[in-house]
């Protein structure tokens, strides 16, 4: 559950916010002039967020390699080149003199 609280709120409260954080596993979204600013949520949160964030990073990353292998792929066969047949060393000559 996440609570709303305004940043001079927080000021005055903020060891009762970290007690709920860490003992109800709350979540603060602090506003300043009625505006989301910040979020406090529990370090075990923060490290399960930043895994996921990784995670997803790590999936599109291997995403865009291997559509960008399969574009080059096209690429090749476009210049007349059998993929199969070329060796890394080909490839690398065929990249540098194009």
């Amino acid at each position: 559950m996440e609570k709303i609280i305004g940043i001079t709120e927080t000021r005055e409260k903020i060891k009762k916010i970290v007690d709920n954080i860490s003992d109800k596993d709350e979540a603060f979204i602090i506003t300043r002039d009625s505006k989301p600013e910040a979020v406090i949520i529990s370090y075990d949160n923060y490290l399960k967020i930043k895994e996921l964030m990784e995670e997803s990073w790590k999936y599109r990353f291997e995403k865009a390699l291997t559509e960008s292998q399969e574009l080059f792929k096209k690429w090749l066969i476009k210049k007349g080149y059998d993929f199969n047949k070329l060796s890394d060393e080909d490839i690398e000559r065929i990249i540098e003199g194009e």
